[in-house]
């Protein structure tokens, strides 16, 4: 058993390092997130300097709103392919050196949210859709295949806090991992999918959902935690 007057000092440690540490609210935007967020949509110019700043462009991409882009890594990690339409208040942000690659045909909701950190990917395949509300948060890999249907409010997470009763959770390291969502899956609502799992080709995911496990591929799922309740006839 740990000793707790043990704990409760390196508890003491692990909140004066939270009180040092910058808090993210004073982080200021930079100069190209300025210029990106605020230039007229749907414009070749807006195009253009989308290339300018190092974001691989398609055609045929249409904006609902401008796109509030993010960078504390390289611009040249984003990749929007042809035919991609986004809907108002999307936020594509990326850290250190973590990739977001949009494939040909994705459409992306209102209020979508990807973040891409360390060397993490998100990759969404051709003709997939994202609802509303919808956070993508990878620090490893998270890659949803082609023709998908991601519906409102899911919550999708290749990573993870540590959990020590020694330190404050804000103060751990994360445990990063993989989510792998194959083609032709659909996840209703509200749907929460945790790291290092796997949902197979063509499975359904009901409403309000908890995948902490991998899927049978064409089956039919349900719960908290999600259990397979029948198959894709």
């Amino acid at each position: 058993m740990k000793n707790m007057s043990d704990v409760y000092e390196k508890r003491l440690q692990s909140l004066n390092n939270l009180k040092i540490n910058k808090n993210r609210s004073k982080d200021k935007l930079s100069f190209s997130n300025i210029i990106l967020n605020n230039l007229f949509i749907n414009s070749f110019f807006y195009k253009i300097i989308l290339k300018i700043f190092g974001i691989s462009v398609g055609k045929n991409i249409y904006f609902n709103g401008p796109i509030n882009f993010i960078f504390k890594g390289p611009a040249k990690n984003i990749s929007i392919m042809n035919d991609v339409s986004f809907g108002k208040n999307i936020t594509l942000k990326i850290r250190e050196n973590g990739k977001i690659i949009l494939s040909d045909k994705v459409y992306l909701d209102d209020n979508v949210r990807f973040v891409a950190a360390r060397d993490g990917l998100i990759k969404i395949g051709e003709g997939t859709e994202i609802g509303a509300n919808t956070i993508l948060n990878s620090g490893g890999e998270i890659t949803i295949g082609k023709f998908c249907m991601i519906s409102n409010n899911c919550n999708i997470n290749s990573s993870s806090h540590g959990s020590s009763v020694s330190k404050y959770i804000m103060d751990q390291n994360h445990v990063h991992g993989f989510v792998d969502i194959k083609n032709d899956v659909w996840l209703g609502g509200f749907v929460t999918v945790t790291y290092n799992t796997t949902i197979n080709e063509g499975a359904i995911i009901g409403a309000n959902s908890l995948v902490t496990k991998d899927i049978e591929s064409l089956s039919i799922n349900y719960g908290s935690p999600t259990k397979k309740i029948s198959n894709r006839i």
